[in-house]
């Protein structure tokens, strides 16, 4: 099950506002990255320069004793956290500012816990150079406390700049997708309205919109517009055709009743005029029938909808039927449970047709001493309405089929009807916004109503 709220933050707006603030996020994060290792590779090439001219400088003296003593006042006189010096002749007593600096070949960088400082401060982190000079080993270390300090401040640049930025775009970006999902949302009200038979629905769109979606809104609206006119006109054709047809049956019907009344007939012939009444009686519900589809279908009863008690129409129609039932050797049964109110939204008139169909369905397509069974329950804000029967049933490959009009099962086709109760049915339901399910009520069918208050 999708829950509302979670379709709200994964809908298409706000993802699409989270994929480019992530976007965002990640290239500014690598552009921030890429400048911070490449002033880093400046700065310590920079360092690297300072220390082969330091180290070129004690190179440059040739007496070995003046370079011990003159590395030997150097390191008195430096700062360790500035610059190391450390000196290993061949013979002799180590000069150094610091009490232990560990080996190493070449250029290195040096963390602070590697040195042995004797509680002198020095730097987080050095740049170090071991070359041969004179008659010994000599290392300098200069600090590399410009690097991270340097990294710092980035650091504090995006915690203090971005972040905010990123809160700012992030705002501005859910503001965005808001309005846009109230426009998507606008225009799926507007296409279900119109769906549900609402053909003047239409999407409103403020003048000098240029986006998309108001484009889209657009589209709909001019879609509608063509839709609604195709309607009328078949609406209209169809009126024609019913005013056309329904004086030449109503004619049809009188000239029989004459015939009937005015001549004597052979028993044959009263039995083939009856048959041609009956015919011309089925046609006539037939047609009006298929009229009262056309109307459901389009709509045009939606604004008749009220507040109306299910169980007082059912109770009606029940006892309306009841004996019609018993007469046939049928017996009918009703059952209520839960508490009320049962109100649902909706027309009277049809709700009880819906409730009369299914009943004389029943009745047409069970065993003479079935039992049609008739129940009404409410479970928190879902009313149901179901009808069994112990008949032949409807097979699962077929139900879709029988709610469609005209359509019956072969084995219906021997019993009076024209195809179209349960289209009727489905017609009412999904007018009433009612969930209609077909089942197998083990033996026979069950039609199960939900309507959700």
């Amino acid at each position: 099950m999708t829950f509302p709220k979670m379709r709200a933050i994964w809908s298409t707006p706000l993802r699409l506002t989270a994929i480019l603030v992530l976007i965002f996020i990640l290239s500014s994060a690598v552009s921030f990255a890429t400048a911070y290792f490449v002033i880093r590779a400046t700065f310590d090439t920079t360092l690297q320069d300072e220390i082969t001219q330091k180290i070129a400088v004690y190179q440059a003296i040739e007496n070995q004793d003046d370079l011990v003593g003159r590395l030997a006042d150097d390191a008195a006189a430096t700062n360790p956290e500035l610059l190391i010096l450390q000196y290993l002749p061949d013979s002799g007593k180590a000069i150094s500012n610091v009490r232990h600096f560990p080996p190493i070949s070449g250029f290195a960088i040096i963390p602070e816990r590697a040195i042995d400082h004797s509680k002198r401060d020095i730097s987080e982190s050095y740049l170090a150079r071991s070359v041969r000079v004179g008659r010994g080993q000599l290392i300098v270390a200069q600090t590399r406390n410009q690097i991270i300090e340097m990294g710092e401040i980035m650091l504090s640049v995006v915690l203090i700049g971005l972040l905010p930025t990123l809160l700012f775009a992030s705002v501005a970006g859910a503001f965005v997708a808001r309005g846009a999902r109230r426009k998507i949302k606008v225009i799926q009200t507007t296409l279900a309205d119109f769906t549900g038979g609402q053909m003047a629905a239409r999407v409103p769109v403020a003048t000098g919109d240029v986006d998309d979606l108001s484009d889209i809104s657009k589209a709909v609206n001019t879609m509608a517009t063509s839709q609604e006119a195709l309607i009328a006109s078949m609406r209209q054709v169809s009126a024609d055709i019913a005013h056309d047809l329904k004086t030449p049956i109503q004619r049809v019907a009188v000239i029989l009743d004459q015939i009937s009344e005015k001549t004597e007939l052979s028993e044959g012939q009263e039995v083939l005029l009856a048959r041609a009444r009956d015919e011309t009686d089925r046609i006539v519900k037939t047609f009006q029938s298929l009229l009262q589809l056309a109307q459901l279908e389009g709509g045009a009863v939606r604004d008749r909808l009220d507040p109306t008690d299910l169980h007082r129409v059912t109770t009606d129609v029940c006892e309306f039927l009841e004996a019609e039932a018993e007469d046939q050797g049928y017996t009918l049964h009703l059952n209520v449970s839960g508490d009320g109110p049962f109100t649902v939204k909706g027309d009277r008139q049809l709700l009880s047709q819906v409730i009369a169909n299914l009943i004389q369905n029943a009745l047409r397509h069970t065993p003479v001493g079935s039992c049609i069974d008739v129940s009404l329950s409410r479970s928190g804000n879902q009313i149901t309405l179901c009808v069994a029967d112990n008949g032949p049933g409807v097979p699962e490959d077929e139900r879709d089929k029988v709610l469609q009009r005209l359509y019956r099962m072969e084995k219906s086709r021997t019993t009076d009807g024209n195809g179209l109760g349960l289209s009727l049915v489905s017609a009412i339901c999904a007018l009433h916004d009612a969930e209609l399910i077909l089942s197998d009520n083990h033996p026979g069918l069950q039609v199960q109503m939900n309507f959700s208050k």
